[in-house]
């Protein structure tokens, strides 16, 4: 019979929440705008400290983060791309229709035009589907190529994108992709609550 494991016991946490509320206590009667700060300070090396296990629990479940992508059905794994692209300054079309000849996504930044073409499979992309997709930059009058997959593409793929300047994202670049929007969205959200908690501060600091 095996013994459940305890948690560990860590002692100096209450200890340490006990001194950081009495000295935000006596801030707070001693001088309400070094109470802002210092709470601000606080809120600040907290959100730090939970970005920066945000970030390390990111890195170890990236598999499992990438075979939730391998489950998306081909209409939301193309949603998927939308955000992603427009955080590298991209304005993002998704395309209409239901013709097999056309790109998934319409993609424009400093008037150049790309087709996006999202390939969701299990096996690697061959050098033959990059040769479909080059046929359709003149039909979309588009200066460039971009192949998104959740797999990863042949040696002959890779070349034949290399000579034609098709710009190729697979399984890991597009893991990289996802891992900077997540951060960025839990940096985003924790630096608006900082600054609503310093309005508030001076707006009632003005009302006395």
């Amino acid at each position: 019979m095996t013994t459940p494991k305890l948690k560990k016991r860590k002692p100096l946490y209450p200890v340490f929440l006990f001194l950081l509320t009495y000295f935000l206590i006596q801030l707070y009667h001693y001088s309400f705008s070094l109470f802002g700060f210092a709470l601000a300070v606080t809120l600040s090396s907290i959100g730090i400290f939970q970005l920066l296990k945000t970030s390390k629990w990111v890195s170890k479940h990236l598999s499992t983060t990438l075979l939730n992508i391998d489950e998306l059905p081909e209409q939301e794994f193309q949603q998927l791309l939308v955000p992603l692209f427009q955080k590298q300054g991209y304005s993002v079309n998704r395309t209409k229709g239901n013709r097999k000849a056309q790109p998934d996504l319409i993609v424009r930044k400093k008037g150049v035009k790309a087709l996006v073409l999202a390939k969701r499979q299990t096996t690697d992309i061959q050098a033959n589907f990059i040769h479909d997709c080059l046929s359709l930059k003149p039909s979309f009058q588009a200066n460039r190529l971009i192949i998104v997959t959740n797999s990863h593409f042949t040696k002959s793929a890779k070349q034949v994108a290399h000579a034609n300047k098709v710009t190729l994202i697979d399984r890991d670049s597009l893991d990289a992709m996802l891992d900077a929007y997540l951060l960025e969205k839990r940096t985003h959200r924790f630096i608006q609550r900082v600054r609503t908690l310093l309005v508030r501060n001076e707006v009632k600091s003005d009302q006395k």
